[in-house]
Formats: structure tokens, sequence, C-alpha cells
């Protein structure tokens, strides 16, 4: 039943998207794109540090552990929470934006860049290392000339999440296009908001379609020279006030000290609500998985029925990836009402659109020739997919959808900021009644639970 009131409000209410004023607000749209490009440099930078110090390259097993530990505290908060810890600090406004992405960004980039530094440390520095070199010298000559394609790869990537996530900011008043989707959605305005979406669509496949031209053949000077031109000139045109962000940053160790009072008698209720979360973000993500494997064969080229098809499906997946989860989420409590329906249908949706891709990613690298040979034996569709692609598949879908656990996971908890229940629903109430025992409580909570959900994947992928 969800669905087809979903359909029905969308229809009557979203289309057709208004585009009125859509000039008007160009500079928040480059803002956005600014917020994203200042973000991902500063994040990538600092994840170089603290890549090599929790890779193999650093000698000192102690310092490894406590590099490991301070990288998955970045990587297990939500963004979200992040941004209504950081807002206490900085205030609203660009800054708060910029510093809730770099913490965002910078666990997802350390621990990748760790793993590129450990496969170069592995294979390719025995001759320097033997030659008696420094660990300086080993760093700067021999790591950094191997590992710089690598950098600009993930990068890239991590940009190109970063345009997406600058957008869900807007909702605790970062500014940028998030700042008008969600304006417009609280004015009921929803043909404006969709407006506003469709532009944020365009802005992500564009950014996605440059940012894969880029990663095909990369240049890594020239490359690095227009990733910095860009970062100045993000820097300039955010006017981010550096004295103001300094004196802020001043008042960071008095915040810090209110979070370090915890209440463990709120523990029953805040336990509850995250098992509320996980399950949220299970259904989402087993009905998400469920209609992928069904999309992902009739789209890819080697198994789709027809060619049209196979685009169509692409096409509608690359535009349902393009739209950030939370402005899906928000876009299906605005039709059916806040609760955990609707949380589970805004979860199946980006399940949907994050899984397909993958899933036709793995579909296609298969060997075309069992494909052929099947057919030529006579089988049918279902009879090729079934007997010949799955078996051979299986395990690598058993892997993305371990990986997008986290992430369903982390949006759940996102999800109840907004209105849609769990654990998040009590972090933003005791962020309104300035609770910090109870809200600092939540959030270690939180942190251990996703800390034991990616040791938990980990396991499963590397298997």
């Amino acid at each position: 039943m969800a669905f087809p009131a979903f359909a029905r409000f969308f229809g009557s209410n979203f289309l057709p998207p208004n585009f009125t004023g859509i000039i008007s607000n160009f500079s928040t749209i480059v803002d956005t794109l600014f917020i994203a490009i200042f973000s991902t440099f500063i994040s990538a930078i600092l994840a170089v540090v603290l890549g090599i110090l929790m890779s193999m390259m650093n000698p000192f097993a102690s310092l490894r552990m406590i590099t490991c530990f301070i990288v998955s505290f970045f990587r297990n908060i939500p963004l979200l929470v992040w941004v209504t810890l950081l807002v206490y600090v900085f205030g609203i406004g660009h800054m708060v934006g910029v510093v809730a992405l770099v913490f965002a960004s910078l666990g997802f980039l350390a621990r990748s860049y760790a793993e590129s530094i450990n496969e170069i440390a592995t294979t390719r520095l025995e001759a320097i290392r033997s030659g008696g070199a420094s660990w300086l010298q080993i760093i700067f000559h021999g790591l950094m000339p191997e590992f710089l394609p690598a950098w600009i790869n993930w990068t890239l990537f991590s940009f190109e999440m970063n345009i997406r996530f600058s957008a869900v900011l807007g909702w605790v008043g970062a500014g940028g296009l998030g700042f008008l989707i969600q304006m417009n959605m609280e004015l009921r305005s929803f043909s404006r908001a969709f407006g506003l979406i469709v532009v944020l669509v365009i802005v992500v496949l564009v950014t996605e379609t440059v940012v894969n031209i880029l990663r095909k053949k990369i240049y890594p000077l020239p490359t690095i020279l227009g990733m910095t031109v860009l970062f100045i000139v993000s820097a300039y045109m955010l006017d981010l006030n550096l004295s103001r962000f300094i004196s802020r940053l001043a008042n960071a160790p008095n915040v810090i000290r209110l979070f370090f009072a915890f209440n463990f008698s709120v523990l029953p209720d805040v336990l509850r609500q995250l098992l509320i979360s996980i399950t949220l973000g299970i259904c989402g993500l087993v009905i998400g998985f469920v209609l992928s494997i069904t999309l992902a064969f009739l789209g890819a080229n080697n198994t789709a029925p027809f060619k049209p098809l196979s685009w169509l499906i692409k096409g509608a997946v690359a535009i349902i990836r393009a739209i950030p989860s939370i402005v899906l989420i928000l876009m299906v409590v605005a039709s059916l009402g806040l609760g955990h329906i609707a949380g589970i249908a805004g979860l199946m949706f980006s399940t949907l659109g994050y899984l397909t891709k993958a899933f036709i990613s793995t579909i296609e690298e298969q060997d075309y020739a069992i494909i052929e040979s099947m057919r030529a034996t006579g089988a049918s569709w279902i009879q090729i997919v079934i007997h010949g692609l799955l078996p051979s598949v299986w395990n690598a879908f058993v892997s993305w959808l371990s990986i997008r656990l986290e992430a369903n996971i982390a949006d759940s908890i996102s999800i109840g900021i907004v209105g849609a229940g769990g654990i998040g629903m009590l972090v933003d109430r005791f962020n309104r009644e300035n609770n910090f025992p109870n809200l600092s409580t939540t959030i270690v909570v939180i942190f251990l639970a996703m800390l034991l959900l990616e040791f938990c994947t980990r396991k499963v992928t590397n298997k």
C-alpha cells in the first residue's frame, strides 16, 4: 500500500518540477560545489598522514592501533550526528558544513589510503629498503611517487560522494542546495523542492561523469595543480572567515567537556531505539536487495533481454543514486507521513540505486562465453541467470550486500533525526533539550554499534 500512496502523492504534488527562481539561486548551487571541493582537499591532506600512521609503514604497533581507533571513530559517526555536535562549536553556516564533511571523509579516505599504502609497501619498496634508505627517504622517494595515482583516484571518488553529502548539510543550517530543498519541503512547496532536486541530480551526474573521465587516465601533476587551484578558489568564494574559525575552535575544549558527562540510566531506551534503527536498515536492505538482483540481470549488457530496457534501468538507477538518501527519505516522509514505513521505503530506494549499479558491474565482468554456450544449448533467459551466472556472482553480491549494510544502518540513524524514528530521534531530542549526558551516551552507543558492524562486515568481505 505504501508504494501506490507514494506514487499518487508524488505525481500530484512533486510533478511537474518548478524551476522558478533557479537562476537567482545559482550562487547557492555553486556554494554546494565549493563546500565539497574545500572539504575534500583538506580531508585528503590530513588522511595521508593518518593513512601512513595506520599502515605497515609505521614501525610502532601501538601508534598504529591508536591511529586505527581514531580513524574508526571518524568513520563510524554518521554525518548528521557530526553536524549536530559541531553546531555547538561553530554555530550554523558554511564552516560547520566544511568541518563535518572533513570529519566524515577523513575516516573513509584514511582507511582507503592505508590499504593502498600497504599494497605498495609489500610489493614495491623492497629495493629502496635494501639500499639502506631512511624511513623519511622511503616515504618521500619510494612511497609517494607510487602512491600518487591511488591518492588522486580515492580523492576524486571522495569528492563525488561529498557532492551528495554537501546537499544533506542544509538540513542543519550549513547552506547550499540542501537548505533550499529543506525550506521548500517544510513550506510544502513540493514542486519547487523537486525542481531543486532535479538541479542537484544534474550537478551530481555531471560531477560523476567528469570524475570518471579523470580517473580513466590520470595525469598526476596537472590533476594536482587543478585540484589546488579549485581549493584556493573555493576557499576564497566561501569566505570562511579564518579568524572566526580560530575563535570558535578555542571554545571547543569547553564544548568537549560537556560531552564527557554520561547518563547510563538512559541506556535501555537508547538500546531499544538502536534496535529499531537496525531493523529499519535491514528491512530497507532486504527489499532493495531483492529488487536490485532482478533489475541488475535485466539491466546488464550481457543479460538484458533487449538494449532499450538496459538503458532505461541504468538511467533510472543513475538518477536514484544521484539523490542523497536523506532527500529520498524526506520525499517519502512528505508522502506517507512520519514513521517507520516511510523510513524503510526511503532506505529501500537508496539501497536499490547503490546495489543495482554494483550488481550490474559485477554481472558485466563475467565471461560472455558462458552465456553464449548456454544459449547455444537452448537454455532460457531464466536458466542462464539461475544456473549460469548466479553461482559465479553470488559471493560478490554478498560482499556488496555486507558493505551496503553499514551505509544502511548509518542512514537509518540519520533518518531518525528527520522524523523516521529509531536512535536518531533520540539524538535530535537530546540535542534540542541540550541534554549533554544523554546525548553523549547515545553517541557512544552509536559509535560502538557501528564499530562492531564494521568489524563484522570486514570479516565477511575478507573471508
